[in-house]
């Protein structure tokens, strides 16, 4: 035991992280997974730090630059800050091949997780907990539901469970009388590795700040004043802030022109779903199967019993326990997490912060964790077991989960054991701590592989297979981005829509092929970029992917210079391409077809082709006409679109340069509506064949095999099946669903007599579909057909309408619905996310399929509502008379205005983009931070790009500087007068050389404060 004493306690977690570790993660390794997750890992963080780690190995100075394969084009140093820039644990992989990122990756992940815990040690150093108490304290702080989720999911995201132990470290010596200046480090090392968590861990300081001052006040401790201490504080945070400005001033400025600048407080909820607190009590200790809101709690069971300790002893813990009881009324407000989140979605991140207060409470229990008392006892005991006993009763009095969680719970049965058993059977101390640490260390793992282990976990599956990832990035165009041109001159691409299906917003991997993709995924995206697709009506702009791929919309692609599509081969005979997009061929004349490069669950199962256009603009060209902001927004989003081909949308008037109304193109279509009532059981010849293919048994009976299409019977199967299926009298539920059903029916047709207002469900609560018929379809031959949206209103499903489709189905099968029967509807309706939920709609014709999303509340990322939509139906040369509509999720979907609008893309459209085209830049020559070139006009003109708008881009013409403006709503443009002009772009980053220089002017004031203090205290250490 003494031997034990004198290891260092740094060993002893070491010791324990690798045991732990080793078990957790290797539930996940011998499965031949990986930590790359399926969804944000591959379409993110992986091709992000795959293409840091090649600016770190050959062009480092490309850091602050442009980046033609960010979309659009996007400044890379202010992109990749959330990312990768500031975490110094990305640098190591400047030291490893390309070919081992992938393991590199995943080192990187547990080389955090191990850090987590250190960081947690230093600062538990500074109070008198015992070793073993800062030891279990440690542990429980670094195994938590947040480290294991992020770790899967968002690597990035486990520094601040690194940085916020060590904040509270640097204010704890402030508070205590200690120097200032370590607090400055940790504070720009803070806003260094992403703004975000500066702001989350800045609210977390605060806190953690007042939260000690009023306690060491409680305790009647020496300490300076408040405003003292207030003064030095807030010294300590501004130096540290000026010594990041480097990074945060560039930063701050991206932020507030980027996409997410404005969204909607809370996601508009002034409560959660009835499922999030329904679902609460089992996430305390487990992962409950899933991640709502953010909520990681996942205690260990030595931190749910310390929380229960502390709270019996409500006065000795005073201040810690209000803390635990703001958070506890926290967890249950939207508006809570979402001023923590900087005051968008209710995201429960904050709750890392929380893993804090639980690991302090933990050591506290620790310390006491021998001298229980018998009503401690029975309290941990009782508490313990009522929280099984609520958890029984919220899934319908039984225990409706999965088997892994009951095994968490059977730990934390077997800890109260050990707890009781340390007095029953008389155990030493010695004895106690090793049981204890090990119920402590099989608790952790247990959670772990909760996680991680695809036995228990069925998000583990989404964790790529060893050796995918690189393979993945290599191959994600099957090669096709070999047969792009390589010319010289500048052109995008895109994705032609469906190329692949992915839950992402969108993907990054094109990023590091050097594709010029459109299609970009980041948390900070141009707002100008937004702002124009959202101008556009663009169905598929989000705010972490602004574009998408263009919902495959002809004109878009052709503005902002897309020359080739990439699509699958599958798509060549039965999807309609964009106009003027031809395949590339071979010299036979044939297809150039790129076979699938197959990875197991990964690919697209087909071949990929390439779609040339001869239509794309160049990247910079002129326009003499220009059309002002007012005239532009009259138009509709379908018309602005062409209208960019008529004229460039200047925000200040260009003197000299003829102002038009642009012409408008878009034609509306006469259509009729028709609800497909196939299987509306509106009939009792529907209800005979709905129970006839819904019976349970067999018969041999030829008259029972009824097609499955069926909606109509004759006289002699009406004979023969009305008595098989008790409907000879059929009871007057029965008679009045039919009824309801008809009425629903012909209320709908009335609704939707002038055109679709309104899409509904039956009384079953099955999403009727609709046929949208077109009148005289020959005459939208050759153009681009769109479906407008305006006005959009949805109707969630509800608890009491779910029960009441349930039982209305139990009626027409004739069923017997019992009182178990109501208890399970009742546990699900509970349980599950009806009243959060968003919807899809999907709109298909003979050639094309697309479908628009509203993302429901739950959605943490990209959630807006939705009121209008333009959904693109493609371009064809063929007569589309039929369009298929089909809703999900929800209810009702409403419209005040639907409308069918047809584009011509003929000879109009046709001589616009020659004229466009023959405007652009002689001798262009484009570079990361530079673009050069020549052009010659009669009159004057509006230099006109598709470059994202931003202030680093300056304007020399002729070499003069001249004030450039947003121009087509998001891109770079200008006033040029008539005559030739030599034309030179530059780039740099907005705030880098201000915030460079805070910078250094701040480092010089640290350091030359940290020599001072040192020479101070030199003597001292002497004596």
């Amino acid at each position: 035991m003494k031997i034990a004493r004198k290891i260092p306690l740094a060993v002893w977690y070491t010791a324990m992280f690798v045991v732990i570790a080793t078990i957790t993660y290797s539930g996940l390794f011998l499965a031949g997974r990986t930590l790359i997750w399926e969804v944000d890992g591959i379409a993110q963080h992986f091709p992000i730090l795959l293409e840091f780690q090649r600016i770190l190995q050959h062009h480092p100075q490309q850091l602050f630059s442009w980046s033609w394969n960010l979309g659009l084009g996007a400044d890379q140093l202010t992109t990749f800050a959330y990312y990768v820039v500031g975490d110094p644990f990305n640098y190591l992989v400047a030291l490893v091949s390309p070919s081992h990122l992938e393991w590199a990756y995943q080192a990187l992940i547990l080389l955090r997780l191990y850090f987590v815990g250190l960081a947690f040690l230093g600062f538990s150093r500074q109070f008198n907990f015992k070793k073993v108490s800062q030891l279990v304290g440690a542990l429980t702080y670094t195994f938590t539901a947040y480290t294991f989720y992020v770790g899967m999911h968002h690597p990035f995201f486990l520094l601040p469970m690194i940085w916020f132990p060590l904040l509270c470290w640097a204010i704890e010596r402030v508070l205590r009388g200690r120097h200032w200046l370590p607090l400055s480090l940790i504070t720009a090392v803070v806003i260094l590795s992403n703004f975000y968590f500066a702001y989350l861990l800045a609210l977390g300081g605060m806190i953690y700040a007042l939260v000690r001052f009023w306690s060491r006040r409680r305790a009647k401790l020496v300490m300076r004043s408040f405003w003292q201490l207030f003064w030095r504080l807030l010294v300590a945070v501004t130096l540290g802030v000026a010594m990041a400005g480097v990074l945060l001033v560039p930063t701050l400025l991206a932020m507030l022109n980027a996409t997410r600048a404005s969204f909607n407080f809370a996601n508009g909820l002034t409560s959660y779903p009835i499922n999030y607190y329904v679902n609460l009590p089992n996430r305390l200790l487990t992962n409950g199967g899933s991640v709502q809101y953010w909520v990681t709690l996942g205690l260990s069971s030595i931190s749910f019993i310390a929380v229960i300790y502390t709270l019996r002893h409500f006065k000795r813990y005073w201040v810690l326990n209000w803390v635990i009881l703001a958070m506890m009324v926290g967890i249950l407000l939207p508006q809570f997490a979402a001023v923590f989140n900087v005051f968008s979605t209710p995201s429960n991140r904050w709750l890392l912060m929380a893993t804090l207060v639980f690991a302090y409470a933990t050591m506290a229990f620790m310390d006491q964790v021998t001298d229980l008392t018998a009503t401690d006892l029975k309290w941990l005991a009782g508490v313990s077991g009522g929280l099984l006993i609520l958890i029984w009763l919220i899934n319908g009095f039984y225990l409706n989960i999965r088997k892994h969680d009951i095994a968490t719970y059977l730990i934390l049965l077997a800890l109260i054991g050990v707890l009781l058993a340390y007095r029953a059977l008389n155990l030493s101390k010695r004895q106690f701590y090793v049981l204890l640490l090990g119920v402590v260390t099989l608790n952790l793992a247990n959670n772990g592989l909760g996680w991680l282990s695809i036995n228990t976990n069925s998000n583990s599956t989404e964790q790529l297979r060893q050796g995918a990832a690189m393979k993945w990035v290599k191959n994600y165009f099957d090669g096709a981005q070999k047969g792009l041109s390589t010319s010289g001159q500048f052109y995008r691409t895109a994705l032609a829509p469906n190329y692949y299906t992915m839950r992402s917003a969108e993907s990054d991997v094109p990023m590091v092929l050097d594709t010029h993709t459109v299609g970009s995924y980041f948390s900070v995206q141009n707002g100008y970029v937004g702002a124009f697709s959202q101008a556009l009506g663009n169905s598929e702009y989000a705010m972490n992917s602004p574009l998408g791929s263009l919902d495959g919309r002809t004109t878009m692609y052709n503005l902002l210079g897309v020359k080739y599509l990439f699509a699958r081969e599958d798509q060549l005979k039965k999807q309609a391409l964009p106009a003027g997009y031809e395949v590339v061929k071979m010299k036979t004349g044939e297809p150039k077809i790129f076979a699938d490069k197959f990875i197991y669950g990964m690919s697209n199962h087909t071949g990929t082709i390439l779609l040339k256009s001869k239509n794309a603009l160049p990247l910079v060209y002129t326009q003499r006409r220009q059309i002002s902001q007012h005239a532009f927004d009259q138009l509709s989003a379908v018309d602005r679109e062409q209208a960019m081909l008529q004229g460039a949308v200047t925000t200040t008037h260009a003197t000299g340069v003829k102002s038009v109304n642009p012409t408008v193109s878009g034609k509306t279509v006469d259509y009729t509506v028709q609800a497909d009532t196939t299987n509306v059981l509106d009939t009792l010849d529907k209800v005979v064949i709905y129970r006839n293919q819904h019976a349970t048994g067999s018969s041999n009976n030829a008259l029972t095999k009824l097609p499955a299409d069926t909606i109509t019977l004759t006289p002699e199967q009406r004979e023969s099946l009305t008595p098989a299926t008790g409907l000879t009298k059929p009871s007057n539920r029965l008679l009045n669903l039919i009824a309801a059903n008809q009425k629903l029916v012909q209320k709908n047709q009335e609704d939707n007599a002038k055109g679709l207002t309104h899409m509904v469900s039956d009384v079953q609560g099955h999403q009727l579909p609709y046929q949208l018929t077109i009148k005289h379809p020959k005459r939208y031959r050759k153009m681009e057909l769109y479906l407008v949206l305006d006005g959009i209103s949805y109707r969630r499903s509800s608890i009491k309408h779910a029960l009441k489709t349930s039982q209305n189905t139990t009626v027409f099968t004739s069923r017997p619905y019992t009182k178990v029967d109501r208890l399970n509807d009742l546990r699900d309706g509970l349980k599950g996310n009806l009243s959060a939920s968003g919807y899809s709609l999907t709109a298909q014709t003979t050639d094309n399929q697309t479908t628009f999303s509203q993302l429901g509340t739950t959605n943490m990322s990209d959630y807006e509502p939705r009121t209008s939509a333009v959904i693109n139906l493609g371009y064809s040369k063929h007569a589309r008379q039929l369009i298929t509509l089909n809703f999900t999720s929800i209810r009702s979907l409403r419209f005040k205005s639907a409308k069918l609008v047809a584009v011509p893309l003929g000879k109009t459209t046709h001589r616009e983009t020659r004229r466009l085209q023959k405007s652009g830049l002689k001798y262009q020559h484009v570079t990361n931070n530079r673009i050069t070139g020549t052009t010659t006009t009669k009159h004057a003109t509006v230099l006109t790009t598709s470059i994202p708008y931003s202030t680093g881009w300056q304007l020399l013409v002729d070499g003069r500087l001249v004030q450039t403006q947003v121009v087509n709503k998001g891109f770079v443009g200008a006033r040029l007068s008539a005559g030739s002009h030599r034309i030179e772009l530059t780039y740099r980053t907005p705030g880098l050389k201000l915030g460079a220089w805070l910078s250094l002017v701040a480092g010089l004031l640290w350091l030359i404060g940290s020599v001072w203090l040192w020479v101070r205290r030199r003597p001292r250490m002497r004596e």
